[in-house]
């Protein structure tokens, strides 16, 4: 059934749910090609633009939406989209607790060494891979393992449990936690830790490597000037503690 017939039908609610039937593209704003996020097949978003109806449609195609997953706004055409009515109350999710969270952690490192082997570029904004950004990398890592956490890195840093400011005792980081990265404290690169004092990160190709790689916390004799420059801007640790929930997690 038409996307458009179906938001009409409940005058663009604000308040309704519903479920991609595709893949689709989400923006920074209303008329460019700034992509921020690839939003899955499979997840949940709602408008939340005011004062729009089919009328409207006729001089606009693209809207004003939060995702549920992880409470992300972006824009998004609605030219072309399947989706389906979504009861978000209805649906039994799980809710993991910090044990089962710690138990998903050697395969969700798998899942991110995988992706490390194919071939991959930096992509800004990408979460359906091949192609990834840091962030996206680590998102789509754990939403593979059904545990949500918000879509940016900064947004990330403030959702992890924190652990300690760089340079700190990075020998107490277990697989899984979250490296932050930045300047003056402000995040904005993000890396997850594996072992042995390893960390997977996808980096751009300004002061990166443009793809998936496997980089040290320490000095060592394989430095080269991305592993000195990324290791000069380490911020923090942190740990994901919790399941991003709609109803209960401060956006």
């Amino acid at each position: 059934m038409d996307s458009l017939f179906l938001l009409n039908q409940t005058n663009f609610s604000k308040s309704n749910w519903w479920k991609l039937k595709n893949n689709t593209l989400g923006y920074k704003d209303e008329n460019s090609n700034n992509l921020v996020t690839e939003i899955e097949k499979g997840r949940n978003f709602r408008i939340i633009e005011s004062f729009v109806n089919i009328k409207k449609h006729k001089i606009k195609s693209r809207f004003f939406v939060q995702l549920f997953e992880d409470g992300y706004f972006c824009w998004i055409d609605i030219n072309g989209l399947k989706i389906e009515k979504y009861d978000k109350d209805n649906e039994k999710r799980l809710l993991y607790d910090q044990i089962f969270i710690k138990k998903q952690m050697p395969s969700i490192l798998n899942w991110i060494c995988l992706q490390s082997k194919k071939i991959n570029y930096y992509k800004w904004g990408g979460t359906l891979g091949p192609d990834f950004d840091c962030s996206g990398m680590i998102q789509t890592a754990f939403m593979k393992h059904d545990i949500y956490v918000p879509r940016d890195s900064y947004q990330l840093m403030s959702f992890c449990r924190h652990l300690f400011k760089f340079p700190g005792n990075s020998e107490s980081l277990q697989m899984g936690d979250l490296l932050f990265f930045g300047d003056n404290n402000r995040c904005n690169h993000v890396a997850i830790y594996s072992n042995n004092g390893m960390y997977y990160h996808c980096s751009g190709k300004e002061d990166g490597r443009d793809c998936i790689t496997k980089e040290s916390l320490y000095e060592s004799e394989n430095d080269d000037e991305v592993s000195r420059y990324y290791r000069s801007k380490l911020l923090c640790a942190g740990r994901v503690v919790r399941s991003f929930r709609w109803d209960k997690t401060l956006r």
